[in-house]
């Protein structure tokens, strides 16, 4: 079983309380740079690619080999679902030491689209605090900057409503050959569970004045506002690199984390 590690930091603001993002092209290793490069050069290849950005530990110097998932974001109107999925397999293929490879296209509509009862778009949010442009326009230069707060919320008020989805979801894959179906069932136990370490930390963002995703650290600082918790949450971001629990068991915690985000509404 693969133990929790303290990999991570803590965005800071600055003097007028605004989010500075800690992402730099400096900092991308050069291990990780071919990867990059082959990306973008492949994604600029297209017509009517606008912009490319990568997001998450590359960006920020905080990739480790065999964990880390590359995501990347694109803008562009067209749809190139089926090219995207073939770079992905062959980025995978040439780089066998990425975790997870992710190409996200984003349009004006999905840009834009504000989360109820957010009232800022999510996607501006992600661009302009977690984001590094690689080529294209910046579309991140003229989004008002963001404070920590219910504006930089990503998953604790969604959370209770895709948790009471996941036996729907589990249930497509019953006619799913064996081993595949195991692959599946333990990628979306993952998942589910980065989002309730993740939404552990959002609940008490409204106590701190810094921001993270970084899922130890929202371990820790959930578990410093809530200590009878602690171990459960423990237990989560354990199975967050290892997917071996059934994440129904925590059904009573996303209730309460879902009751907990109505107060940051009101801060």
């Amino acid at each position: 079983m693969i133990q929790p590690q303290r990999i991570g930091r803590f965005l800071a603001v600055d003097e007028y309380g605004y989010v500075q993002p800690d992402v730099a092209i400096d900092r991308v290793s050069l291990r990780w740079r071919p990867l990059v490069d082959f990306v973008v050069s492949s994604l600029m290849q297209r017509r009517d690619v606008q912009s490319v950005y990568i997001r998450g530990s590359i960006p920020r110097g905080l990739a480790v080999e065999g964990f880390s998932d590359a995501d990347f974001i694109y803008f562009s109107e067209s749809d190139f679902s089926a090219a995207d999925f073939e770079l992905e397999q062959a980025a995978k293929t040439t780089f066998p030491f990425v975790h997870e490879l992710k190409i996200f296209r984003l349009n004006r509509a999905k840009f834009d689209k504000v989360h109820y009862p957010q009232r800022r778009p999510y996607f501006h949010m992600l661009l302009k605090t977690q984001s590094l442009l690689l080529a294209g326009d910046d579309l991140a230069k003229n989004i008002e900057r963001f404070k920590v707060g219910p504006e930089m919320v990503s998953h604790a008020f969604a959370l209770a409503n895709e948790f009471a989805t996941l036996p729907r979801w589990l249930s497509k894959l019953d006619n799913w050959p064996h081993q595949d179906r195991q692959l599946a069932e333990r990628s979306m136990r993952k998942w589910i569970s980065k989002r309730i370490v993740r939404a552990g930390f959002e609940v008490t963002m409204n106590r701190t004045d810094h921001f993270t995703r970084d899922l130890y650290l929202c371990y820790e600082q959930f578990s410093q506002f809530y200590p009878a918790r602690s171990r459960q949450m423990y237990q989560i971001l354990t199975n967050c690199l290892n997917g071996d629990d059934n994440p129904i068991q925590y059904k009573e915690l996303v209730t309460f984390l879902a009751s907990e985000s109505l107060f940051l509404l009101a801060s």
